[in-house]
């Protein structure tokens, strides 16, 4: 079976409603972390895939921060929030949802803990269900015992899925067990939900007791087997570290597979939000983190750490720079050990060297910070040179100033430019100045103390010793 085309006629239910207590935190289960990416964003974003024509997440502990995270994003297809104030169970869960499920003719039920999951393996989950009431994925753990066994019948339809406590030898000897997720008809969802019993011992309403029902309707449900790696659910904070492990990797061989040059892929660190051109070259220890996006030709060198930073063409980013919330233009040079903070803008063919700072600061084309300079709510001109230990002085600690430097204008070395300051077009600066007025295009200003020598002051000093 393929992927197939849009299913605005399909309704998605995700259940989130559980506090995940094996993570022991406070944090919702669904919003910890996978690649930088909460648990419930990697399942909705698959999900938006088959184009449903709706989301409806069932949200419970942690209620105002799972709707928060997911009203702060955007969305291909309308999202709808249900609440399952007291917890009974999965069959519970999806009955809070029935009544936002629009005019959908199928459904499907995912878990806001399955990171992995494929865009063809929820195709495959609804085709798999054909004209039947019912179908659900199951896997092959490496180590079934603590699960509930699925039963196959001749036909290789689900006849029941028996608990582990309950399991004959027989049956324990079978492998294949339950992943939770599942496709239902619209119409054998509402009746059979309005069926279900809580007369077990957790006196819940679960979900599995859909499958009996169906096969006593003479539609036995239908097994979409799926590779356990992808479907097995994230319980706890070693889960979670092993699912981040298996997305990374998932995630370097589907760059380099594009065209992408990896070089340590077992060091390297790209999140699912980051755009990659082909012919980029990412060396070891770097980390690519949210909406960051690379330009084809650029080298990213040993140990970056570019965050919600976009990079041009042909740039080449030296060992261990930092950026965020930046952007770098094409045939632009930067660091080694550079620190690109928020709002840093470098056009191209801009240098920012070695143990640079800058801070929402404007670098036009060919403008230079080569050594050892902080540039904070600064405007730089084209072809402007920002000599080595250059500082600018943009906050008076209450406030902060803006410095302008025109086109071409020359910084020397170890000069302060105390903001708000102007320079203008082809200024120079003499070393060790501290500026603290407008300089007018072509000028030079200096401003430091007269160089004083008093002869033999070192040996009358030792004398009075």
């Amino acid at each position: 079976m393929t992927q197939s085309t849009a299913r605005p006629d399909t309704a998605i239910v995700i259940l989130a409603a559980g506090q995940g207590t094996r993570m022991k935190s406070s944090r919702p289960k669904a919003l910890h972390e996978v690649l930088g990416l909460p648990m419930i964003g990697h399942v909705m974003r698959v999900a938006e895939t088959l184009q449903p024509g709706r989301m409806v997440i069932v949200t419970g502990h942690g209620r105002d921060q799972v709707q928060g995270w997911i009203g702060s994003q955007s969305w291909s297809c309308d999202v709808r929030f249900v609440e399952q104030a007291e917890q009974r169970g999965t069959g519970h869960a999806v009955q809070m949802a029935l009544p936002e499920l629009g005019d959908a003719r199928d459904v499907l039920i995912l878990y806001c803990d399955g990171p992995l999951l494929l865009p063809s393996t929820l195709a495959n989950l609804l085709d798999a269900r054909g004209d039947g009431h019912v179908s659900l994925i199951t896997a092959r753990p490496p180590d079934s015992a603590k699960y509930g066994r699925v039963i196959l019948d001749d036909d290789g339809r689900i006849d029941r899925i028996v608990e582990h406590a309950d399991c004959n030898a027989d049956e324990l000897a079978v492998d294949l067990i339950n992943a939770g997720m599942m496709a239902v008809s619209r119409d054998f969802l509402v009746d059979a939900l309005g069926r279900l019993s809580d007369d077990n011992a957790q006196g819940e309403l679960y979900l599995t007791d859909l499958l009996e029902m169906a096969r006593q309707a003479a539609l036995p449900g239908a097994n979409y087997e799926a590779d356990w790696q992808e479907v097995q659910g994230i319980n706890d904070r070693f889960e979670l570290a092993r699912a981040t492990s298996i997305l990374r990797s998932r995630i370097n061989a589907a760059w380099m597979s594009s065209g992408v040059a990896i070089e340590q892929p077992d060091t390297t660190w790209i999140e699912a939000t980051v755009q990659i051109a082909n012919d980029v070259t990412i060396c070891g220890s770097v980390e690519l983190r949210g909406a960051t996006s690379v330009g084809t030709g650029t080298l990213i060198e040993h140990g970056c750490v570019l965050k919600n930073t976009s990079v041009g063409e042909n740039a080449h980013l030296k060992p261990y720079c930092v950026t965020t919330d930046s952007s770098i233009g094409n045939h632009t040079a930067v660091g080694p050990f550079a620190h690109l903070r928020p709002g840093s803008v470098l056009h191209d063919k801009v240098k920012v060297g070695n143990f640079v700072e800058t801070k929402k600061t404007t670098m036009r084309e060919g403008a230079k910070a080569s050594h050892l300079s902080y540039v904070g709510d600064a405007d730089v001109g084209p072809g402007s040179n920002i000599g080595a230990g250059t500082i600018t002085c943009n906050y008076d600690g209450k406030n902060k100033h803006k410095t302008v430097l025109g086109k071409g204008v020359f910084i020397g070395s170890n000069t302060a430019l105390v903001a708000p300051v102007n320079l203008g077009d082809d200024a120079y600066v003499g070393a060790g100045s501290t500026i603290t007025k407008d300089v007018p295009g072509g000028a030079l200003a200096v401003a430091r103390g007269r160089q004083f020598v008093k002869e033999g002051w070192v040996a009358a000093k030792k004398g009075q010793e």
